[in-house]
């Protein structure tokens, strides 16, 4: 009976020394300026991924869009003629009846062509650089 007694004084004990110490041990009560902190920190978080959100939509409606061709494809060479609604065929006819020979008339602005206005230009003491501007056009387009 005494190893009886004492497990139940055991017991008490160890039972009332844990309710005590679950009153004694209360949890740390965050302060108003600690919530204030974390509120403020929340916000700039919450700012930060909203951006970012926006962010994403933009790109995803950049990628959404339908290409669209930006126009009618010049060549480097092409682009040698300076005179709005002049085709390398206006060009290179123009220089057939002026007695020059631009090669195949083909529409491409190739060597030939380049070479016979050069030729053309220096026949009619213009800068022979092969570029078809308005003073080389005004002469040539009257053959």
């Amino acid at each position: 009976m005494n190893a009886c007694l004492c497990r139940r004084i055991f017991l008490v004990l160890l039972a009332s020394s844990l309710a005590a110490g679950c009153a004694t041990t209360r949890a740390q009560q965050p302060g108003p300026s600690d919530l204030e902190n974390r509120i403020a920190s929340l916000q700039n978080e919450l700012h930060a991924k909203d951006q970012e959100i926006q962010d994403l939509q933009l790109q995803l409606q950049s990628l959404q869009q339908p290409l669209e061709p930006s126009g009618t494809f010049v060549s480097k060479r092409e682009a040698d003629i300076r005179v709005p609604g002049v085709t390398a065929k206006d060009v290179q006819r123009a220089l057939v009846r002026a007695g020059l020979d631009p090669g195949p008339v083909d529409g491409r602005f190739g060597k030939k062509t380049k070479r016979a206005i050069k030729d053309f230009q220096k026949k009619h003491n213009l800068k022979a650089d092969g570029v078809v501007g308005e003073k080389t056009w005004a002469l040539l387009k009257a053959f």
